[in-house]
């Protein structure tokens, strides 16, 4: 763990050094003066351009050799061509951490190529470490650090951490995951990982406290038996969650442009999911699912569920899904049956035998969430997880005592909106207080399959 350790004062610097900032937003050194600015960073801000004196009411810097001591991260926004003289600088300085946003080094081609060894030549001598080149750079709440989406928003820190190799999934992991209510430790573009890769990333997110779920966006790996070992450490104890793109020859040699990565063959990367337990998802909303489903506080001990439904077809299609996938929804017991009768009786419609599913047709317009507290604390005492279709305006209030109930029972449920379309913001409500919510009982139903295996493969590791 030595050779991450110090990964603390990247994610965490006190000082950050901007070289190419500039007063103009709307260039990306402007973007990052303001976006730390607004976004309430505490450390040290310093603005490097060689042509103005102050930037946005910080004192300018005219070059990287005119900086203070002790820097702990560059953030370089200039073009390909400056950057190996950046560096340098930066190396004579003992910058700890540069991430280099430019573009155009091993993606290009030999020409590029050249130019990524040089810039990692001239930062060894002096031991910067990089990051990059070609990425987006950072997002963590806690430090409050967003140089990936200008003006995103800042959930409240949480324990999931992404690691990327494009910036558009980065960003729409930020945009989106914040959208849904995720709260992250940490977010990570690492573009081409000419120095720092994800493997020492893994390691890293592997032993931090504050992350308790991993995912990753794979391009293509420089260190693969790393990986094999880091991954079979890391996933014993936490979850940690691969969307592998480059796996057809198309997607491959798009990889090759975009972040100058060798794809690999995608059936060695299959394999290794299966020695390790890697959880593999394959597009941006499994990502995000299985995120979301992770960041659940508790995780099911078995493979009980139980279905608690407004929609018979809800009931149907989630039970036929969850068996698909090895779940089991067993039949209430006598006595669990009657509870749920006297709970139900003349507080609904008439209706079938509660045995699970249970479907209770249409819940009460007088405080339909007592109703389903009640049921859902009579199907989680017979099984191990809950999804829970509900047509009723999702909320804080909703949240709160589904929350309890969580707490009470020390299992997870999952929520499902009787209509997507009105309930986004409280489906955000949440899944920001560890209720994960879901677009449909089948999206649902495929993460909680995966949490069962997680903690399966846990208990018998």
């Amino acid at each position: 763990m030595s050779g991450v350790k110090h990964l603390d004062r990247f994610f965490s610097p006190a000082s950050i050094a901007i070289v190419g900032a500039s007063g103009d937003h709307h260039k990306a050194g402007g973007r990052f003066v303001k976006g730390l600015l607004d976004g309430g960073y505490k450390g040290h801000i310093y603005p490097v351009n060689p042509n103005a004196l102050d930037i946005m009411g910080l004192k300018n810097y005219k070059s990287v050799l005119d900086l203070p001591e002790d820097i702990d991260l560059a953030i370089l926004a200039v073009p390909a061509r400056v950057v190996p003289d950046v560096i340098a600088g930066c190396s004579i300085k003992k910058v700890k951490f540069a991430i280099v946003h430019s573009a155009g080094f091993s993606e290009l081609g030999n020409e590029g190529k050249v130019l990524e060894k040089k810039m990692l030549q001239l930062a060894k001598s002096g031991g910067t470490r990089i990051i990059g080149p070609n990425c987006m750079g950072l997002y963590v709440p806690s430090a409050n650090i967003n140089t990936i989406v200008y003006g995103a928003k800042f959930n409240p820190s949480g324990g999931v951490a992404f690691i990327g190799q494009s910036g558009w999934v980065t960003e729409n992991v930020v945009v989106l995951g914040n959208e849904r209510g995720l709260c992250f430790s940490k977010i990570l573009s690492i573009g081409n990982q000419s120095d720092l890769t994800i493997e020492d990333m893994l390691e890293y997110l592997g032993e931090d406290k504050e992350t308790r779920v991993i995912a990753l966006y794979v391009e293509g790996l420089k260190r693969g038996a790393d990986f094999l070992n880091i991954v079979i450490n890391v996933a014993r104890r936490k979850p940690v969650i691969v969307w592998k793109s480059g796996r057809s020859g198309t997607g491959s040699r798009a990889a090759s442009s975009h972040t100058g990565s060798l794809a690999g063959d995608s059936r060695v990367f299959d394999t290794v999911a299966l020695q390790t337990g890697l959880i593999q998802v394959h597009d941006m909303d499994e990502l995000l699912d299985f995120m979301v489903g992770f960041s659940c506080p508790v995780w099911p001990k078995g493979k009980r569920v139980s279905i608690l439904c407004e929609s018979g077809g809800g009931a149907v299609s989630g039970s036929d899904i969850a068996e698909s996938l090895g779940l089991e929804i067993p039949t209430l017991s006598e006595k669990a049956q009657k509870e749920m009768v006297e709970s139900l009786t003349g507080v609904i419609p008439p209706f079938a035998p509660p045995r699970n599913p249970v479907d209770i047709v249409w819940g009460p317009e007088d405080n339909p969430t007592r109703l389903f507290v009640t049921c859902s604390r009579i199907l989680l005492g017979e099984t191990d997880a809950i999804v829970i279709l509900d047509y009723q305006k999702f909320g804080e209030d909703l949240a709160g005592q589904i929350a309890a109930l969580r707490d009470e029972m020390g299992k997870p449920i999952l929520m499902v909106p009787g209509y997507i379309t009105f309930n986004r913001p409280g489906m955000a409500v949440l899944t920001g207080l560890g209720i994960p919510s879901f677009s449909s009982p089948g999206r649902a139903i495929r993460v909680l399959a995966e949490m069962t295996r997680f903690t399966f493969r846990q208990e018998n590791s």
